[in-house]
Order: C-alpha cells, then sequence, then structure tokens
C-alpha cells in the first residue's frame, strides 16, 4: 500500500510539473505581462492606474498621460506579474514596483517581454505622449468589455456601476465619487468604437462650473473631424436663449486606465433642477423622433399629418394620457398648415397654442448650423397639462451633423433658407421637416425669427465665428491630435462629410516612418465650419437685414448612382438678376451627364445662368450601355 501510496504522489507531482511546463509554452506573453500591466501616476495624494494602447495596424505601444504631466516629471511606477515574464525598457529590466522616467521628448523605447529563461516573446516600441490644457475624467466599472460590447446590450440598456475620479489640467482633484449608472448612450454613435456615454451620481454635484445635477453625458464627437461643432452650437443658444440650454466642456476621458480620447461633457436634457424645471407630474415633455426608432416606443405618437414623437416620462403613460397629448399635437398642427394661422380643430390661433419665441429660437439654432436632423429628430418641447397652456420648445441638442457635415446635401449649403424646405428626406420617407417648415409661413412667426436674428443671435453668431472657435481650438488642439491617433483606423468611416483637402487621403496602414502627426486633419474640418458659418451670415445679412430679392432655384439630381436613401436635391438663392454659380458635376463612369434642364421651359441651364425667377432644374444621366 506505501508503494502504492508514494507512486501515485510522484505521478501526480509529474503531472503537475508536466502541466506547468505545458502552461508555460502556451503563455501569451503579450496578454499575460502587457495585458496585466498597470501604469500607476501619484497627484494630489490619488493613485491613477493606466494602461498601455496598443496600435494594432502598426504594432506599436503607447502610454497617453493627462494634461498636468506637461509641466510635471514623468515618473511612474509599473505594476505587473513579473513572475511570469519580465519587462525590459530600452534593454533594462522594469520590474515590478519599479519607477521609471520619461523624458518627455516622445522619445520611441523600445519594450521587450521576455519570460523566465530569457527567451523573448515580443519586440515592439513604446511612446509617451502628454496632453495639454484640459481636466481628465478617470472611470473604473467593474466589466469594461461588456459595456463596450454593442451586441451585449439591448437598446443600450446594459448599465454599470462604477467610480469616476475628476481631475483639473493642474492635477488638482476635483472630485472623487461613485457612480450610480455609467452606459453607452446615443443611437447612430453608440455603434462606433469610440463610444458615447451617460453617467450619474447618487445626488447632485457640480462639475466643471456647470450647476448641480445627477446626469451627465459624453459626447465622443465621433462624426466631428473639427471636434467644435456641438461645442460652438451649444454656446450660440446658451447665449442667445433665456430659457435653459443645456451647457458643455471638453474633458479627456480614461476608462478604465485606457484612453478613450476628447469628449464634450454636456448637461442632459432632462426635467430636473437646474435643467428644464417644470413640474413633471403637471406637464408633458415631448421629442421628434425618427420612425424606426420610435417604432418600438411605447410612449409613440403620429399626429394626422405624420410627425412622429415621443413622450419622454418617468411614470407609465396611459392611454388617455397619449391621447391627451395627440390632440394636442394635432391641434398645434392644425394651426401650422392652415392658411390662416387658426385650428380647424379648437378655433385658436398659432400663438394661442405654442410659444413662437421659443420655437422662433430653435428655429434660428436649426438654421445658423444647416443641421441635418431638423424637424425630424431631436427637437424638443414641453407644456403644462393645463388645457390652455401653451407648447414651448426647447432646448437645443444633437449638433455633430452640422455646418458642411452632413449626409442630407442641401444643408451643405449655407446660402439657402433649409429650414423651410419640408421634403428635406426622399418622399416616400416618413421623416420629414414638416412642422418648423410650416412655421416659417406665418407673417408672424417670421418676424419674430428675424428679429431676433438682427437683435441677438447674428452677433453672438458673429462672436463664435471671429473669436469662439479660436479659443476651443487653442485649447483642444493637443487632445484632438491624441484622439485621432487613437482612433485613426476608423474615424474617416465615421465622418458624415469628407472635406475636399482629405478626399484622396490614403488609409495609413503603413507610415513609412512618418510619426503621429500625419494622422491630423483638424485644420481643414475646423475650414469647413468656419467657411459655412461666414458664408450663412453673409447671405442672412442679405435676405434679413439689406432685404435683397431672391429667387430659389431647386435643383433635382435624381442620379442612380447618388444615395438616393436621402435627398439630393439642392436649394440655391440667388439674387434676382445675377447668375447661378457652383452647380454640382457628379461623374461616374458608367453614367454621362446630358446637363440640367429647366423643368418648365425644357431651356438647358449650366453656371453662369442669370436668373430672373423662382425655377426648378433637374439633371439627366445617360446610361453608357443605353447610349
Amino acid at each position: 500500500m506505501k508503494k502504492i501510496y508514494w507512486f501515485m504522489i510522484i505521478l501526480s507531482s509529474i503531472i503537475i510539473i508536466l502541466s506547468c511546463v505545458i502552461s508555460i509554452k502556451e503563455t501569451d506573453y503579450e496578454e499575460a505581462v502587457i495585458g496585466r500591466l498597470t501604469i500607476e501616476c501619484m497627484m494630489d495624494d490619488k493613485a491613477i492606474r493606466l494602461v498601455l494602447w496598443k496600435d494594432e495596424s502598426e504594432d506599436r505601444f503607447y502610454l497617453f498621460l493627462p494634461s498636468w504631466y506637461a509641466k510635471k516629471d514623468k515618473s511612474m511606477t509599473f505594476r505587473y506579474e513579473d513572475w511570469i515574464g519580465v519587462l525590459r525598457l530600452d534593454g533594462e529590466t522594469v520590474r515590478n514596483r519599479d519607477v521609471w522616467t520619461d523624458d518627455g521628448n516622445e522619445e520611441i523605447h523600445t519594450l521587450e517581454v521576455y519570460d523566465r529563461k530569457g527567451v523573448c516573446h515580443l519586440e515592439s516600441t513604446l511612446q509617451v505622449l502628454t496632453s495639454e490644457n484640459l481636466p481628465a475624467l478617470f472611470v473604473t466599472v467593474e466589466d469594461r468589455k461588456d459595456l463596450l460590447k454593442f451586441e451585449k446590450f439591448d437598446n443600450k440598456k446594459y448599465i454599470e456601476a462604477g467610480t469616476a475620479i475628476m481631475m483639473d489640467e493642474q492635477g488638482d482633484l476635483l472630485w472623487d465619487e461613485r457612480l450610480n449608472k455609467f452606459k453607452v448612450r446615443g443611437n447612430l454613435t453608440a455603434t462606433f468604437d469610440k463610444k458615447p456615454f451617460t453617467f450619474s451620481f447618487f445626488k447632485p454635484r457640480e462639475v466643471l462650473g456647470m450647476e448641480p445635477a445627477l446626469k451627465w453625458n459624453l459626447i465622443a464627437n465621433a462624426t466631428d473631424g473639427s471636434y467644435i461643432r456641438n461645442k460652438v452650437i451649444r454656446d450660440l443658444a446658451y447665449e442667445s436663449v433665456e430659457a435653459y440650454e443645456p451647457q458643455g466642456e471638453y474633458v479627456e476621458v480614461y476608462l478604465n486606465g485606457e484612453y478613450q480620447g476628447l469628449y464634450l461633457l454636456t448637461e442632459a436634457v432632462e426635467i430636473a433642477e437646474n435643467r428644464i424645471e417644470i413640474d413633471p407630474e403637471n406637464s408633458w415633455f415631448i421629442e421628434m423622433e425618427l420612425d424606426f426608432r420610435a417604432r418600438e416606443d411605447t410612449t409613440q405618437i403620429i399626429t394626422d399629418r405624420g410627425q412622429i414623437f415621443i413622450v419622454h416620462s418617468e411614470d407609465v403613460l396611459t392611454k388617455e394620457d397619449l391621447g391627451i397629448i395627440e390632440r394636442r399635437l394635432n391641434d398645434v398642427e392644425s394651426a401650422l398648415f392652415a392658411e390662416d394661422g387658426i385650428s380647424e380643430k379648437s378655433g385658436k390661433a398659432l400663438e394661442e397654442l405654442i410659444d413662437l419665441e421659443s420655437f422662433a429660437e430653435a428655429w434660428l439654432i436649426e438654421e445658423l448650423s444647416g443641421d441635418h436632423d431638423i424637424g425630424i429628430t431631436s427637437q424638443f418641447a414641453y407644456a403644462s397639462r393645463e388645457e390652455d397652456s401653451l407648447w414651448y420648445s426647447g432646448p437645443a441638442w444633437d449638433f455633430d451633423g452640422i455646418m458642411g457635415n452632413v449626409n442630407t446635401p442641401m444643408y451643405g449649403v449655407p446660402e439657402a433658407l433649409t429650414s423651410i424646405i419640408c421634403m428635406s428626406r426622399p418622399e416616400d420617407n416618413n421623416n420629414q421637416n414638416r412642422w418648423l417648415a410650416a412655421m416659417w409661413k406665418h407673417p408672424e412667426f417670421r418676424e419674430i425669427v428675424i428679429q431676433k436674428y438682427c437683435s441677438v443671435f447674428r452677433e453672438n453668431y458673429k462672436k463664435e465665428l471671429d473669436s469662439g472657435i479660436e479659443e476651443d481650438i487653442r485649447v483642444i488642439r493637443r487632445s484632438t491630435l491624441l484622439d485621432t491617433l487613437r482612433w485613426h483606423t476608423e474615424r474617416k468611416d465615421w465622418w458624415f462629410t469628407v472635406p475636399e483637402e482629405l478626399q484622396d487621403i490614403k488609409d495609413k496602414k503603413d507610415r513609412q516612418g512618418e510619426d503621429y502627426h500625419c494622422f491630423d486633419t483638424l485644420d481643414e474640418h475646423v475650414a469647413v465650419v468656419r467657411n459655412f458659418m461666414s458664408e450663412k451670415l453673409a447671405f442672412l445679412d442679405k435676405l434679413w437685414i439689406e432685404q435683397r430679392d431672391f429667387c430659389v432655384v431647386e435643383v433635382r439630381n435624381p442620379a442612380p448612382f447618388l444615395d438616393q436613401g436621402y435627398n439630393q436635391t439642392l436649394y440655391y438663392w440667388v439674387e434676382r438678376g445675377t447668375a447661378l454659380e457652383h452647380l454640382p458635376d457628379y461623374e461616374h463612369p458608367d453614367y454621362s451627364f446630358r446637363g440640367y434642364f429647366d423643368m418648365e421651359t425644357g431651356e438647358q441651364v449650366e453656371n453662369g445662368y442669370v436668373v430672373e425667377k423662382d425655377c426648378v432644374i433637374e439633371g439627366i444621366w445617360i446610361r453608357e450601355v443605353d447610349k
């Protein structure tokens, strides 16, 4: 029995040893060492732990340091399991708990991982990059991977709790809080790798000078290569509107130590103290929404003319509640589309149903921005449940698809009133700009719009153009460069529109010795914003201040090779008696272009054509095989 006993012990030991040997041989040393490596930075008695980011397309590693390191000794403590493998930087062994110092000159260090026998399993590089001017938000959640997997949560309902530390650009601690919720937000943008987030505290608190509140949003600006569109319009709305408009401040975000990039941290659109301060139990809060998003929403309301709304409410709404809201919205709609502005349903005038001033402000914000979502989504309104109360518009929200960065071409033309166009999508699409277009037909509404432009909005818009943009870029320029590096393999696919100067940009999978500055496209994108604002300002001054006489040329482009899922029609406002310019010139190898023709007279229209009246022209293309 003793022999059998000792035999079993020896056999078990051999099996354990063999298992360990096999395990060591099968170890993924990059994952075991680099994947579990944390780099600890001490600031204001807080231990901030960061991780390396690997650029898979280049097989390089980067460490992104927050802004306060720009003027600080770049010493950091490495923490990892050095019994598995050993890390070497520039040929020197760096063990667990060793302090390593970067010289701050963005030197490219050699990075190697060796096993315990001295065999090298990884040869790569490490570059340490430091930001400037911005506060940093460090969020820690239990399961980062599940949080970021879009397919892992239903309708963005996957929620993590966690902690968050906010430090300013000098490294001073602003706050250290537990988070009640942290989750992905957004619609289209939620499908991108650079996710937008929303988070909430257990109790209201102030953030970056903004009023205390529970809920906050992190806007990724993934579709906006300029990073400033949301900020510019938020600042314009905040300065121009007396009612609540969400503010936002730039911040860099780290999630479980990994750099996520540059974000705009904003107040949320919600009924709450320091937000929309109305009584939620005695008010309705609604939003225009796209049909495919609203379809599964139990609060969906579709008006008689097809305008789609959803109702935001903490309480479950009854059929009676929804019926009351629907009746009131149809009452407004009836007045909107009546020539005399009187509702056929209640006999009330439009100004007895909606607050013309707040809707004029919302209309102007949409027009000045060239928003491709005007009148179909992210348009909010609220009203008291009292029968004779008015609907108020606001606040403004969601401005990444504006100022030339648009999926619908008409909104890329600044020298036109695009907010008056009802058919903002193809004819068979349910999502149309019905309401805001109809408002413009009413003289009282037009008068308020023009008055507000001349007395308030014009000055603030020009201020953003002249100095606001410059200040934003000064603050974020360095951070945009790091963000473009972090997401460079996907960014171009996220933009709604690629600036002309970048049309031929190559996907830089092989940089051939170029450093990360080669991904910088900020100035080209900012130029698009500046040009749009300059041309929009000049046009509206001519139209509303100088009161020049304009004709509208509707340019239809039914070319089969264009994406007809979006309305390809353009609108040019041309001063009467002057030449039409900038007609689009679309080329395709399978089609030849015959020209644009006046649909009333059949006359061919080209650049230089003198416009004397409103007209509709249409392009004609012939398929080569049909010629």
